[in-house]
């Protein structure tokens, strides 16, 4: 099976129709179900069972957390794809990790809005949901910060061989919440956390010059 660095230009252009009719569609998707939602609240529930109306905002929660996940997932690769076809792995690879940071904050600020409240109460409402989204919202954007930090400063790249906490193989993607490694005889993939990778030593195998290079 051909990886994404050695695919054809007609395949790359596959996938970025792919990526963008998923990203239409899932876009659809969830318009069609908060306005499905918004009338079933409005008129059905409403009308024979109005104490669950307080529960609308939970739906429509669910509904933009789980389709805004997709979204976000798929206009990422569709940017990934789009410049791929002109540029390296690595830049792609790089652009694709700060759309998905930027997807997730435009997601969080989504979820902010339909709360209505100021984000601060809507995290903390004391409730265990809060609790729960709370936490996770801080694990995630801190990751995200980590992630940015990698894919600007860039301290390795996807295909650099490197050794991090202990483990070393070669770096095959730059992502929000891990940094994926493949191990040199590539047998497996090596998970490493974001925010262990920028704490940690890294030591990045060096090619050896050549005479052209000293030259």
């Amino acid at each position: 099976m051909p990886t994404d660095t050695d695919l054809s230009v007609e395949e790359i252009r596959a996938r970025i129709r792919r990526s963008l009719s998923r990203t239409i569609w899932y876009l659809l998707i969830c318009a069609l179900l908060l306005l499905t939602s918004n009338l079933l609240f409005k008129t059905f529930i409403g009308k024979f069972f109005p104490a669950f109306l307080e529960y609308e905002i939970y739906v429509n929660v669910i509904i933009v957390l789980g389709l805004g996940y997709l979204i976000i997932n798929s206009a990422s690769n569709f940017i990934y794809w789009t410049i791929r076809r002109r540029l390296d792995h690595a830049t792609a690879s790089l652009f694709r990790t700060i759309a998905r940071i930027v997807g997730i904050a435009t997601l969080l600020a989504v979820l902010t809005s339909i709360f209505n409240v100021n984000p601060a109460a809507a995290l903390t409402i004391g409730s265990f949901t809060g609790m729960v989204v709370d936490f996770a919202t801080q694990t995630v954007l801190g990751q995200a910060v980590v992630a940015m930090f990698l894919v600007l400063l860039r301290p390795f790249k996807p295909g650099d061989v490197i050794t991090v906490v202990g483990q070393t193989g070669i770096v095959k993607d730059i992502g929000i919440m891990h940094t994926v490694l493949v191990s040199e005889d590539g047998s497996k993939e090596i998970l490493i956390p974001s925010n262990s990778v920028v704490t940690a030593i890294i030591i990045k195998a060096v090619k050896p010059k050549t005479e052209d290079d000293v030259g």
